[in-house]
Formats: structure tokens, C-alpha cells, sequence
């Protein structure tokens, strides 16, 4: 073997060490769902909307969130609206809930955790006075009625910050929107919920996750990246704060329907994703080691997952070029015998979990299709990211799809 199969072979182990750890972790996520004691409604909630320019969905969340099941008197609901130029503000207020109207200096960066942090700044000590916990949603949301019955029982079960089901408003609109579905189908299984049943920290997904406000006291809000709900989670690990799950309560996001919305969409993830990375993950892994806190060392191996899906591929690359180009085979670790079962697992895993999860019908072949596709479009995107990870321009995605909870589901 010369230096550069040497090489090649550290890097495929690194490789197999990722692939079986998430493997065997999703497993964890089959089974019998855990469920937090049903209590009765206690504690009070402040649900925050920071919307720009949402006029054509803000009104059917509103109303959707004034019709949850639980206590009027217990929860409020706050509109932030963020630099907004058309009628959402209006539309808010119309509806009689609170709006806070948020602009930004020339000078200041625009996006939704300056628009959260401009809320949390103007409510001051009103929000623990007055709330027990903060939950946050996107303007295009839908949620189901029993979502603050959820995290009121996830609450009083001595959790801090709860993230509860992440679906798809527009799931068969077309292969796009139906990629993002399945993704969203598995992550939730194979990653959450797998987590939550082995006790190791989940991770808030942007939207339908709520917090203790003793833990916005003590942790602050701070998170400036593009993907502000990862990075709050792991400020909050730092801290021995973990995320939780709650499998029981949905919010449906709509997707974007266009392959440029969709790429746009997903840099912008993608650029957040590699700052969070390289801010928070060797903290976090060192947490790990010394506290001997496998959560904190669980949250650095994700946040490396961009790394890997790239080096996986490099992996490959090279492989191939030694075998076609210069004769030699590469391949010590990952021989058809290992890779085919691997890879057999992980998609029977994959359409046993749309089987399970899914609210609506549609072609399992087609989904499993669209999830390849997703997963494989997001390389170029990671490695575009990896180089353009302190550009913070943050792009809109427009929402569109105007409809009630009742005609969703």
C-alpha cells in the first residue's frame, strides 16, 4: 500500500464509523412511541409568528392558532411583523391578535432571529412574568389542535425545549416538495424520535418548537446564524440543556416548488449548518470528552454530518478514477458485500418509515426516488456552502399555499 491508500483507507474508516453510528441509532426510532404524562393545562404560553411580507398565509395560522385545544386564557399570540411592505400587519390585527411591527436600520442585518431577538427585547421581563414558555412558528404553519396540550405535558414532565413534529403542507404538490416530505419523514423517525427514546438531545427544527422561558433567562438570544434554530440548540447544550421531541404534535411547512426556490432555500441552511459547525462543534465535542456527555458529543457528530456527506463522495470519486484511470482498487472497506446490505437497509428502513408516518397517500417508489434525489442534490450545495459560509443574505421564500388545517389534513 503507498501513502495515498493509506490515505484513502483512514478516510473510509472515519466513513464507516458515521455510517454505523447513524444506522444503529435509527433503529432506536421503531417501536413503540414514548409519550410524556398526560397532565392538566398549567402553563402559560406565548406563541411568536415573525413573518415578512406572509399576507397570503399569515391569516389561516392565526386562525388556526386561536382554535387550538386548550385554555384561551392561558396562551397569547404575537405577530412579528419583519420589514414587512404589504398587509400582514393589518390582516394580524384584524384577526385581534398582538402585532409588534419590526424595521431595520440600513446598517443592520435582516432576517428571522433579528426579528426574535427584536421581540424578546421588547417584551423584556414581561416574558417570564407573564409566560411559562415560548413556542415559534413560520408564517405559512399549519399546527394540529392538540399541539399546547403537548408541550403543557412535555413541561410538566421537566423538559425545557421541545421540538414536535416537522411535516409538509404541500407534500404532492410535485417530486420537489414530495423529496422534502420524505426527508422530513425520515429524519423525524430515524433521527428524533430514535434520540428521544434513548435519552441522547434532539435538535429544534426552525419552526413548531417551544421554550421554557428560564431557559431563554438563562441562555439568552444570541443565535445570529442562518439556521438560528441549530445553533440555539447547541448553545443550550453547552449549558447541559437538551432539545426534546414530541412525536404527537405536527406542524405542517409548506415547501418551495421550484428547483431554484428549493437550492436557494437549502444554501441558505446549508451556510447556517457550516458555521454552526465550525463555532460550536469542537466545544461541543470537548464538552463531550470531559464531561464525559454523550448528548454534547451526539450533537458535534451531526453537525459534522455536511463533512461526511462530502467526504463520502470524495470517497467515491477517487475510488472509481483508481479503478478505471490507474488500475487499482481502492475499495478495502466498502466491497459490494457490505455496500449493498447497507444501502438495502437504509431504504427498506426509509419506505417502512413512510408506511408508518405518512398522512397522506402517495406512490412509496416515487417518495424513495424523490429522497435519493434530495439527498444527492444537497452535495453541491454543502460544498458551494463550505466557501460561501459567512455570506448571511437572507433570501425569502414565498409562501403561497392559502389553505385551512381542516383542508390539510
Amino acid at each position: 500500500m503507498n501513502i495515498f491508500s493509506y490515505v484513502l483507507l483512514f478516510l473510509q474508516l472515519s466513513l464507516l464509523f458515521f455510517s454505523s453510528y447513524w444506522l444503529i441509532i435509527s433503529f432506536f426510532g421503531l417501536g413503540k412511541i414514548p409519550r410524556a404524562p398526560q397532565k392538566n393545562a398549567k402553563k402559560r404560553f406565548l406563541l411568536l409568528i415573525p413573518a415578512h411580507n406572509e399576507e397570503k398565509v399569515i391569516g389561516n395560522l392565526v386562525k388556526n392558532l386561536l382554535d387550538l385545544d386548550y385554555p384561551k386564557e392561558l396562551y397569547e399570540i404575537c405577530v412579528i411583523a419583519d420589514n414587512c411592505t404589504d398587509k400582514t400587519a393589518v390582516i394580524s390585527r384584524n384577526l385581534g391578535v398582538a402585532v409588534l411591527e419590526h424595521t431595520s436600520l440600513p446598517q443592520e442585518e435582516k432576517g428571522k432571529p433579528h426579528a426574535i431577538k427584536y421581540a424578546f427585547e421588547n417584551i423584556g421581563n414581561k416574558l417570564t412574568e407573564k409566560f411559562d414558555a415560548v413556542a415559534i412558528f413560520d408564517a405559512d404553519n399549519l399546527v394540529t389542535l392538540n399541539y399546547l396540550k403537548e408541550m403543557n405535558n412535555h413541561l410538566l414532565n421537566g423538559e425545557k425545549l421541545v421540538q414536535c413534529y416537522l411535516d409538509t403542507k404541500n407534500p404532492k404538490d410535485n417530486f420537489i416538495t414530495l423529496g422534502y416530505a420524505a426527508s422530513y419523514f425520515y429524519m423525524n423517525r430515524a433521527w428524533q424520535l430514535a434520540r428521544y427514546k434513548i435519552g441522547i438531545g434532539n435538535a429544534i427544527g426552525g419552526t413548531g418548537f417551544c421554550i421554557d422561558t428560564q431557559v431563554i433567562k438563562k441562555v439568552g438570544w444570541t443565535a445570529r446564524s442562518l439556521t438560528e434554530d441549530l445553533e440555539f440548540t447547541a448553545q443550550c447544550l453547552l449549558l447541559g440543556i437538551k432539545a426534546t421531541w414530541c412525536h404527537e404534535a405536527r406542524v405542517y411547512d409548506e415547501k418551495p416548488t421550484k428547483i431554484k426556490a428549493s437550492a436557494l432555500q437549502r444554501l441558505r441552511w446549508a451556510r447556517g449548518h457550516w458555521e454552526v459547525c465550525f463555532k460550536y462543534s469542537a466545544r461541543l465535542l470537548l464538552r463531550g470528552i470531559t464531561k464525559l456527555d454523550f448528548k454534547a458529543f451526539d450533537a458535534a457528530v451531526y453537525l459534522l454530518s455536511p463533512a461526511r456527506a462530502l467526504l463520502e463522495t470524495s470517497v467515491w470519486i477517487i475510488a472509481v478514477i483508481g479503478i478505471y484511470i490507474f488500475n487499482q482498487n481502492y475499495f478495502t472497506l466498502y466491497p459490494l458485500w457490505l455496500f449493498v446490505p447497507l444501502l438495502f437497509l437504509l431504504y427498506t428502513y426509509t419506505v417502512a418509515v413512510f408506511r408508518i408516518d405518512a398522512e397522506v397517500k402517495f406512490s412509496k417508489t416515487k417518495a424513495l426516488v424523490a429522497f435519493v434525489f434530495y439527498s444527492i442534490s444537497y452535495i453541491p450545495l454543502f460544498l458551494w456552502a463550505l466557501f460561501t459560509y459567512k455570506n448571511k443574505t437572507w433570501i425569502h421564500t414565498e409562501h403561497t399555499k392559502n389553505i385551512s388545517l381542516q383542508k390539510q389534513q
